[in-house]
């Protein structure tokens, strides 16, 4: 059982928790045993041996428990300590009711790890792999699968376990010759990593692993019935399934265009859909040309930001997407992405930025959405802003040119 710090949130559960880390000295433990069989539910691959944790509960003093002492003590005190999040943890478990009377009750957390608080931040110190002390979305070493959300991650049997989702992008039509980059989006219900698998691409055409991204060129026509796969650790798997078409390539017919309608935003929110106030000349950022551009965020408080814009890519042509992006922000830290800007085209997500990525000027974007030849796709941008400290994420002369 690992540790955890807790702050208060203004997000419906009331509290975010972190890795329990007073200083180099006290915090919460991990690592991969030296002597302890790996039991068979764990699927980390860093450690060949077991690894700690399993799940976590609050250990920090500064934000623990609060006990009322009789005995040797003077009324209330605030206590922590792995010796706190234990028992909390064997509560739970006894809460949860009896196991089943041949099992290890350790192994229940890794069925139902949707039933569980994931915790995604903080370290309690530098290791290789890095998951071994620092958090992260799923597994990891400090705080394991996460805490209690209340006892259904505790109890025996799968009935509640990760689900796993992908999203079908669609059938695609495609060119022979032409360069392909597609984004396979896919959630877990505990947030946990994903491995990708395909069947049936295209000639020329393969998938990544550990991103789901299927690049190549198509070298061969005809129409291909592919499924694509993610499965997490714990083996729960999901897919879905599109046709392939690709056609011989046009050989040079294609028209070149610029295919956005307002591009620069000079005409102001004409052929967009904006958020109220995205679309400005608020001299406060400045744009990449002309006097319009698109600010999302900014606020330095809780906010949602969309821009977006619907397309038809002719069949038989390649496209490439160009935007100029600004990011600045009052965030301080080098290492967690509070604020995020999104880019998606339809169901594929083209790029994701954050605060991490502040400039102090304009930077232009470039993706290849020829895979998109003979369909209308929409060009997304969703801004999301946390509760305190401002990151603008500025966009500016869009192109989605073909040729």
């Amino acid at each position: 059982v690992g540790g955890t710090a807790l702050t208060t949130s203004s997000a419906t559960r009331g509290w975010s928790e972190s890795v329990w880390k007073t200083n180099s000295t006290e915090g919460t433990g991990s690592g991969c045993s030296a002597y302890d069989t790996k039991p068979s539910w764990q699927t980390d691959t860093g450690c060949s041996r077991r690894m700690e944790s399993d799940v976590s509960a609050v250990a920090d003093p500064a934000t623990g428990v609060a006990v009322y002492d009789t005995y040797g003590g003077s009324g209330w005190a605030v206590y922590g300590g792995t010796s706190a999040s234990s028992p909390i943890i064997a509560g739970v478990y006894a809460l949860a009711g009896t196991p089943g009377s041949a099992d290890y009750p350790a192994k229940y957390p890794y069925s139902h790890t949707s039933s569980l608080y994931d915790v995604t931040s903080g370290n309690n110190g530098s290791c290789s792999p890095s998951y071994f002390c620092t958090a992260g979305t799923g597994y990891d070493g400090p705080t394991g699968w996460g805490t209690p959300n209340g006892t259904a991650a505790f109890t025996a049997g799968t009935t509640t376990g990760n689900t796993v989702t992908v999203t079908s992008p669609g059938n695609r039509s495609t060119a022979t010759g032409s360069s392909v980059s597609l984004q396979i989006a896919a959630t877990d219900s505990a947030g946990a990593a994903l491995t990708y698998s395909a069947t049936g691409l295209p000639t020329g055409l393969s998938i990544n692993a550990s991103t789901g991204l299927v690049s190549g060129t198509a070298s061969t026509a005809g129409t291909y019935a592919v499924t694509v796969t993610a499965k997490d650790g714990t083996g729960a798997s999901g897919s879905a399934s599109f046709t392939w078409t690709v056609s011989t390539s046009g050989g040079g017919t294609c028209t070149s265009a610029q295919l956005l309608a307002n591009p620069g935003f000079e005409s102001g929110s004409t052929s967009w859909t904006a958020s109220s106030g995205v679309i400005t000349t608020d001299t406060g950022e400045a744009a990449h040309g002309g006097s319009y551009k698109a600010w999302l965020d900014g606020y330095g408080s809780t906010h949602t930001d969309t821009l977006s814009q619907s397309v038809t890519v002719p069949a038989g042509c390649k496209a490439t997407l160009t935007f100029y992006l600004h990011i600045d922000t009052a965030e301080t830290s080098t290492s967690t992405a509070y604020d995020k800007l999104t880019v998606t085209a339809g169901s594929t997500t083209l790029a994701t930025y954050s605060n991490l990525n502040k400039a102090t000027g304009y930077a232009q974007k470039t993706f290849d959405l020829s895979s998109f030849a003979g369909s209308t796709v929409t060009l997304k941008f969703s801004g999301a802003e946390d509760s305190s400290q401002q990151t603008s994420f500025v966009v500016d002369d869009t192109a989605l040119t073909t040729g």
